[in-house]
């Protein structure tokens, strides 16, 4: 088995694993990835805060994968010193790639962290934010600047896209269990329930209990199943490329083990809330958003687990509300937009 590549894998079931709090998720998530994370020089990662008034980016707790006994100290020391508008821009949600692709247009960027993080010249980076601003990063320093192939820069992409529904289901899961949001009475309110086994839906609630959702969902329990099981060791690849991070741009699935250690997949609401006064749809709104950061309509596709054939119509529908010609012209209008705000 190429350990390397089933990691993959492991780093995804880790990203929705509900039974670790929150303090060890993040560490776990690190340590289960780290075979694919790690580029030889070490890997670390942090909790962040991204206020929404434009504030400076919160740095929160650390946590060292792999790497020199001072990569958390000079690591923190490149952030701390780094100007808070740049900092915003690089902990934006949704980011997977390089630092030397990202950066390219402003150089001192990547040679401020390399000036304290010495022992690289460029990094491998993911961040993944919510709705209202709290985010995670992992970096990896690599040894020289590298521009990733069309295949690696997907595979970034993809994990970037389970870390953050996994984080994003994490926050809303909180929040309902806090009473700030409502929630359902199923398990971890859930909307769903399937039978491990036989994935037959045992109960259902809201949306959920239509027809064409339900067999969507059974569809997407089947399916991120195979990817957890032999696949993973055979094809991880294509583990990795069955394992939606949504089902139909709402649901997340997750495993559930009741008081007889019975196994059962639940599907809980994950849909990201984008707030657009625009009056484009619930949908339009992800897509557009997703597009604004540079997505490419395969990984929106991937990320709310929709057709990229619905993705093309929802980017249409969006161009024609907002009287866009391009998609260049939409994603300048938003971006603008958002800067106004």
């Amino acid at each position: 088995m190429d350990s390397v590549g089933s990691a993959i894998i492991d780093f995804t079931e880790a990203a929705y694993d509900l039974e670790l709090d929150d303090e060890a998720w993040l560490p776990s998530v690190l340590k289960r990835g780290l075979p694919v994370l790690d580029q030889g020089l070490g890997v670390i990662c942090m909790d962040y805060g991204l206020p929404p008034d434009g504030a400076a980016v919160e740095l929160r707790g650390v946590h060292v994968g792999s790497g020199p006994p001072d990569f958390a100290e000079r690591h923190l020391r490149a952030l701390e010193s780094t100007p808070p508008e740049v900092l915003r821009e690089q902990f934006r949600p949704g980011g997977a790639g390089t630092a030397s692709a990202e950066c390219g247009h402003d150089p001192k960027q990547l040679a401020h962290y390399t000036s304290h993080v010495n022992h690289c010249k460029d990094l491998l980076y993911i961040t993944a934010a919510d709705e209202r601003g709290v985010g995670v990063a992992i970096v990896a320093p690599l040894a020289e600047v590298r521009s990733l192939t069309p295949h690696e820069s997907e595979r970034w992409q993809m994990l970037a896209a389970h870390l953050e529904a996994g984080h994003r289901l994490r926050c809303g899961l909180a929040a309902k269990d806090a009473g700030d949001e409502p929630g359902t009475e199923l398990p971890r309110h859930a909307e769903a329930i399937f039978d491990a086994n036989s994935f037959r839906i045992t109960d259902a609630v809201g949306s959920a209990r239509e027809s064409a959702a339900a067999k969507k969902l059974r569809a997407a329990a089947i399916a991120v199943d195979r990817a957890r099981g032999k696949l993973r060791k055979s094809n991880p690849e294509k583990a990795l490329e069955i394992w939606k991070a949504l089902v139909r741009g709402r649901w997340s699935t997750v495993d559930w083990f009741d008081s007889d250690g019975r196994r059962f997949v639940l599907a809980i609401p994950n849909s990201p809330d984008v707030t657009d006064p625009r009056g484009l749809s619930e949908r339009e709104r992800q897509v557009v958003r997703y597009a604004a950061f540079g997505q490419t309509n395969k990984m929106i596709a991937y990320r709310l687990g929709l057709s990229r054939s619905r993705i093309s119509l929802l980017l249409r529908s969006a161009m024609r509300k907002l009287g866009a010609k391009t998609r260049a012209q939409l994603v300048q209008m938003v971006q603008t937009l958002d800067a106004l705000e």
